[in-house]
């Protein structure tokens, strides 16, 4: 009886052990099986070199969050690509976030980054919830698309706005006089115009069915929808989200349950990030007053390709400025990089609308003095506009995307009148002087008709100026040539490549590879310029030059409202400061933008 009872309780054992071996198995089975997904949660601003951000308010009440660095999401989508082991990779791309944006240069790069992915075998879900344009054009990038079932979709061509206020000058009772070469200088019309002329808006029109053309091709390529729908969709415009699965703009209509709930389904799935998390810096006032946020100056220590970084308007001046492209340190940093014998050559990425000519002239000059001695290759974002455009002849070859917005070769200049307003306010400034030439300097008259035609002389030979620099580097144009689509005419990437603006269609990475293959290396590292980690004490300093605090905080209230009006404070302030120094301005119509 002991013996049986013995053997009854060893096979006890053994089961036990065997149904724990199985149990172990089958957990591991299904661990096995579960789904991991990596997660990328799209939100916020994109820039391509991105810089300490915020308003005012945010400074001094505390937390200045920072644009996120757009070549680090692609490079993040690049890594996700090569680390791919097996082909069923999955990607969640969320864009529940109502405050993501891009422009349509981001958008090209994006494409191209998820188009590495679909190559590696891996597959993309986008989740939208509501959905403006850039939302679901990147979502277009995607192998599927899900859409929230109460959902609207805001899915629009692009349309161009600009904000005419002459009247409303009229009102306040300040006059701009204004000289200008080139009869589509669009920059000068809201200041002298109280509308846009006919023939400035059906250039802009054909501009604006140039750009809406790529994103139609776009959604019908990636949706199989006829060309003809895709803009019988934008006409119609909001979209919900049952309509939006009839229409085939999306694949899938869920319950409002968030990006992984929509994605993850039935099946168990461990999500990750894609990229490394990094630490948010937030900043307040009492610790600007400690100094915190201060930067070493980048360190070159091996052989490495520069990718200059133009964002803003172009301005003269000796200080670095958040927004600005200041003509003293950008040319500083240009001689000290073609000095550097580690630095191989040179990629100059621009993102700006213009400015002002003369210090246009000197950052090409540095531009060119560093050609000579090693190659440069210029890479055009969003927009790379007059001024933009006159930085960007360094005599390399130029690379723009589909929707750049690009030309606008003109130049014009522009002097304020206060003299009404000063009066309605009880001023009157009286000039004691030995000829009229005192009054160049007095901004509360109009300029007399002789001194306007010295500024218009002077403007002319800028505009001359203007055409040699182009000619010089684009050896496929003429004169006659030029003269015909310069004038201010502004053009999309494509109108541009057409008509030998520029040489290809392409982004950073394109122009990278240009470089590449002209300096004869492949492996060589990429180092960004101008330093971003500014001290956010020189940020503070830099808003009480030209501008009070409060007037700055006005100005950022009427940016949330749409009206950016750091254009027209920039030609006002310069002709406060030096009214007697007439300036040469390159830029494209301040209130000027596409959405």
């Amino acid at each position: 009886m002991k013996n049986l009872t013995r053997f009854a309780f060893a096979a006890s054992l053994v089961c036990t052990a065997l149904a724990s071996i199985a149990a172990a198995q089958e957990n591991g089975a299904a661990k096995k099986s579960a789904r991991i997904v990596r997660e990328l949660k799209l939100a916020g601003s994109y820039q391509d070199l991105p810089s300490l951000g915020g308003g005012l308010g945010d400074l001094l009440g505390g937390g200045m969050s920072a644009p996120k660095s757009f070549y680090q999401l692609i490079a993040d989508l690049k890594a996700v690509a090569k680390d791919a082991k097996e082909p069923g990779s999955e990607v969640l791309v969320d864009l529940s976030s109502s405050g993501f944006s891009v422009n349509d240069a981001q958008v090209a790069e994006l494409e191209r980054a998820l188009e590495s992915l679909r190559a590696a075998k891996v597959t993309t879900t986008a989740y939208l919830e509501n959905a403006s344009n850039d939302h679901y054009l990147v979502a277009c990038l995607c192998d599927k698309i899900v859409l929230a079932d109460v959902a609207l979709l805001d899915f629009s061509a692009p349309a161009l706005s600009v904000l005419f206020f002459k009247d409303a000058l009229d009102l306040l009772g300040v006059q701009f006089q204004a000289t200008r070469m080139g009869e589509f200088k669009g920059a000068v019309e809201p200041y002298v115009l109280s509308e846009m002329s006919p023939h400035l808006r059906k250039h802009y029109k054909d501009m604006v069915e140039s750009l809406n053309a790529r994103n139609v091709q776009l959604v019908s390529a990636r949706r199989h929808i006829a060309p003809e729908k895709v803009r019988e969709l934008q006409a119609r415009r909001l979209i919900p989200a049952k309509f939006a699965k009839e229409s085939g703009l999306v694949d899938e209509v869920v319950p409002w349950q968030g990006a992984r709930q929509a994605v993850g389904g039935e099946v168990a799935c461990t999500f990750e990030p894609v990229g490394k998390k990094k630490e948010k810096k937030s900043f307040n006032f009492m610790s600007l007053l400690s100094g915190f946020g201060k930067s070493e100056e980048k360190k070159i220590e091996d052989d490495t390709l520069a990718v200059l970084h133009l964002s803003g308007v172009i301005v003269d001046g000796e200080k670095q400025s958040p927004g600005e492209i200041v003509s003293g340190p950008t040319v500083a940093l240009i001689r000290k990089l073609a000095k550097n014998d580690l630095v191989r050559g040179l990629v100059v990425r621009v993102n700006s609308p213009g400015g002002s000519g003369t210090a246009s002239e000197a950052i090409l000059l540095a531009l060119r003095n560093f050609s000579e001695k090693k190659p440069v290759v210029v890479s055009m974002g969003s927009m790379a506009a007059s001024g933009g455009y006159y930085v960007s002849m360094v005599g390399g070859t130029v690379f723009a995307e589909h929707n750049t917005i690009t030309g606008s070769i003109g130049v014009f200049g522009m002097r304020p009148n206060f003299g009404a307003l000063a009066r309605r306010v009880g001023l009157r400034n009286e000039i004691v002087a030995l000829d009229d030439s005192a009054a160049l300097t007095d901004p509360f008259r109009p300029l007399q008709e002789a001194q306007l035609g010295q500024i218009e002389a002077f403007i002319r030979d800028f505009y001359g100026k203007f055409r040699g620099r182009i000619l010089e580097s684009r050896k496929n144009l003429t004169d006659e040539a030029l003269l015909a689509i310069a004038g201010g005419r502004v053009w999309s990437g494509q109108q541009a490549v057409g008509l030998g603006l520029v040489d290809k269609l392409g982004g950073l990475d394109d122009a990278l590879a240009a470089l590449k293959q002209k300096v004869g290396e492949d492996d060589l590292p990429v180092m960004s310029f101008p330093d971003t980690d500014a001290n956010p004490l020189k940020m503070l300093e830099s808003l009480f030059e030209g501008v009070s605090i409060a007037d700055r905080s006005k100005l950022e209230l009427l940016k949330l409202a749409g009206f950016n009006l750091d254009q027209t404070v920039a030609i006002a302030l310069d002709a406060l400061r030096n009214p007697a120094t007439p300036r040469a301005w390159m830029l494209m119509p301040c209130e000027m933008s596409i959405r």
